[in-house]
């Protein structure tokens, strides 16, 4: 049973005797810092770490909804490895490698609580990648150091796809931060900046994916908050338009080229690289897969196995689409499962309170800022899923799991401020003397 005075705790009201850094927060912040970035090692070791001190806390321990769907679809891929005929290890190896994404979310949820850990956590994220992948971004374009004219970072972020992907993802918090804030504090000036340079990099990456996030993130934003803050909407409008402006002629280009994935005759001529023939080829092939292993898929990792095996022209390929690959991979009821637990998180953040925008000229409070943009941005990335593999990735869980607990900190805030019990979407269990340990997570990129 959660204690009575969780709904406090978490509403951000002054606590004296609340140790903002814990070390949990500490050490997951240290964990998002090098799986984000790549510019230090020994993100097992972090993690680790960070799972004794949640062992050890004496914190309630949070089980939301959706990790126990996420437990249930990994659940699922244990039983295509189990039943699949094939002995190839690689199936295990992904299968144990989704399972440590558990223990990520479990920790996310239970480092991140009150809204003072989320304002900081958020701001340490928003520098973290511009300093690093982005400011690495800017300069390799201004340098000429690109691929087919697109913009590439370091690492990982050397596919423009990716890079467009999780530079979405970002800007939520970088939004978060420029309307949550106060007028004419830094950190309002700091969101506004990385937001504006995020853009930039997502429109240089001519990431057709991004492109179409992009949109989501910022149409139906501009559209609620034309009533309610016109100004913002109009600072949305020049930051946008900042990124169009320094969009090359090339990105006009290959946007024009998503008109042309409409008709099966001209969708090879989408971009001049060859990639839209490519993937189409490669689509084919995974509807081949499902309609071959409907229930169960191919196992959690095969894929790129099994689309040589029926495409050897092809050879060993990526699906390049998230929902393809967990339906490849994981079957029909594989995919619905994990729809089911990112839908739970969305339905979860979509009325965080009375001001959370769903009357016609509500003011959000701070919480519900964040909430609105967090999911935003997830919801950006989402959509660029459609274009690139991103469930296997810690980074997807991470974000998912901050927007449920600002969503979780918002309604414990309205709670607090109504004076009545708000449902909370997740299972606590009391930890004084925890006899139980949990085993190890490695880092996933």
């Amino acid at each position: 049973m959660q204690a009575s005075n969780t709904a406090v705790a978490e509403s951000g009201v002054a606590e004296p005797w609340r140790v903002t850094y814990t070390p949990l927060l500490v050490l997951f912040s240290a964990y998002t810092f090098m799986i984000l970035t790549y510019r230090a090692k020994g993100a097992t070791i972090v993690m680790v770490l960070a799972l004794a001190f949640f062992v050890l806390q004496r914190a309630a321990i949070r089980v939301p909804t959706f990790l126990w769907l996420f437990t249930a679809w990994i659940g699922w891929a244990g039983v295509s490895y189990a039943l699949n005929p094939s002995n190839d290890p690689d199936l295990w190896t992904a299968l144990v490698e989704h399972a440590k994404l558990l223990l990520i979310i479990l920790i996310a949820v239970n480092a991140v609580r009150t809204p003072t850990q989320l304002r900081r956590y958020i701001l340490f994220v928003v520098v973290s990648f511009m300093l690093f992948p982005g400011r690495s971004t800017l300069q390799n374009y201004v340098f000429g150091y690109t691929v087919f004219g697109r913009a590439v970072g370091p690492f990982i972020y050397a596919n423009s796809n990716a890079l467009a992907a999780i530079s979405l993802l970002i800007l939520g918090p970088a939004f978060a931060l420029w309307a949550s804030e106060k007028p004419r504090r830094v950190l309002r000036l700091i969101g506004l900046g990385a937001a504006t340079a995020l853009i930039v990099i997502v429109i240089l990456t001519q990431s057709r994916g991004g492109f179409l996030g992009l949109i989501t993130v910022l149409v139906p934003s501009a559209i609620a908050l034309t009533r309610r803050q016109p100004r913002t909407v109009v600072a949305m409008a020049a930051v946008l338009a900042a990124g169009l402006f320094a969009a090359p002629a090339s990105f006009w280009q290959r946007m024009g080229g998503l008109s042309k994935a409409t008709n099966v005759e001209t969708i090879g001529d989408m971009d001049a690289e060859g990639s839209a023939r490519e993937r189409y080829a490669v689509m084919q092939t995974a509807l081949r897969i499902l309609s071959d292993h409907p229930v169960l898929g191919v196992g959690l990792g095969a894929y790129q196995r099994v689309n040589a095996e029926y495409s050897p022209s092809i050879g060993r390929k990526d699906t390049h689409n998230t929902y393809l690959n967990v339906a490849a991979e994981t079957g029909i009821p594989g995919l619905l499962i994990f729809l089911t637990a990112v839908g739970s998180v969305f339905w979860f953040a979509h009325d965080t309170g009375s001001g959370s925008g769903k009357r016609r000229g509500a003011a959000r409070t701070p919480d519900e800022e964040r909430v609105y943009w967090l999911r935003s941005g997830l919801a950006g990335y989402l959509v660029a899923g459609v274009f690139g593999s991103y469930a296997r990735i810690a980074i997807t869980y991470i974000f998912i799991s901050l927007v449920w607990t600002a969503a979780r900190a918002a309604r414990a805030a309205h709670t607090q401020r109504q004076g009545v019990s708000a449902p909370t979407q997740a299972f606590t269990l009391p930890t004084q003397s925890p006899t139980v340990g949990v085993a190890a997570a490695a880092p996933l990129a």
